[in-house]
């Protein structure tokens, strides 16, 4: 990637030097050229990074610290979640479990709840068996939030802003989702390196590259319109078959 910003600017150091000439460029391009560059670098790095908020659910699901764990018990299995936040006149004050509840009565899945099980849950309260939560701010890095749930060997963190108000929740599957995407976007660059390594060497349409790369013609014309905007390749489009793409030297 890189190296396309390098070729992208030299592409523009020459067009500029035809234009203004040798003075020109002494003293108005080359101190330009390295911020550029270092912008562009810091870019990158920052998209490989994901924060929590990237990943994070914000639609979060409460409870509230007077409500009976027979009404709590009901609500996690209709929405299928295996946990909630406990408010108290509007205000964050705990988080609550399935596990929680099911250490209660003894039994391993909330499905398995009988009639006395609801009847002993009915007359407990959330802020009986509440637990204090441990939370994350939004702004951390999804790293972080995995090592802290690891510590604590808990499936989920709640997440707050830096005024300490609960924004969110990120459990353990968020954090797979996002290992799946740091890998589809090792994969992209990957693809469009070789693509643009392929250009380099010959101009080739975009039928064969998509056959060669074992992507979608679609979606190789999609990354060759960005190529060219940046000034890497241009694309010819032809009367009869795929457009050509060609390296821009």
């Amino acid at each position: 990637m890189l190296e396309w910003l390098r070729r992208i600017f030299r592409k523009k150091r020459e067009t500029k030097k035809g234009k203004i000439g040798k003075k020109v460029k002494r003293k108005r391009i080359k101190p330009k050229l390295k911020p550029k560059i270092k912008l562009k670098k810091k870019k990158l790095e920052e998209k490989k990074t994901l924060l929590v908020s990237d990943l994070m659910t914000r639609r979060v699901i409460p409870v509230y610290s007077n409500q009976n764990l027979k009404e709590v018990a009901n609500l996690l299995i209709e929405k299928n979640i295996s946990g909630a936040p406990v408010l108290e006149k509007n205000l964050f004050v705990g988080e609550i479990s399935k596990t929680d509840i099911l250490n209660l009565v003894g039994k391993q899945d909330l499905t398995q709840l009988t009639k006395e099980d609801y009847e002993k849950l009915e007359k407990v309260k959330v802020y009986e068996v509440m637990k204090k939560p441990i939370c994350i701010l939004e702004s951390e890095t999804v790293e972080k939030a995995k090592k802290m749930m690891d510590k604590f060997k808990i499936r989920r963190l709640l997440v707050i802003d830096k005024k300490k108000r609960l924004v969110g929740i990120i459990t353990r599957t968020d954090l797979l989702k996002g290992e799946s995407k740091e890998k589809i976007k090792e994969k992209l660059y990957t693809k469009i390196d070789e693509m643009v390594s392929m250009i380099e060497k010959e101009s080739l349409d975009i039928s064969t590259i998509s056959k060669k790369l074992n992507v979608p013609e679609n979606l190789v014309e999609e990354w060759a319109k960005i190529l060219e905007e940046s000034g890497l390749i241009e694309i010819n489009y032809r009367a009869i078959g795929s457009p050509i793409l060609k390296f821009k030297k």
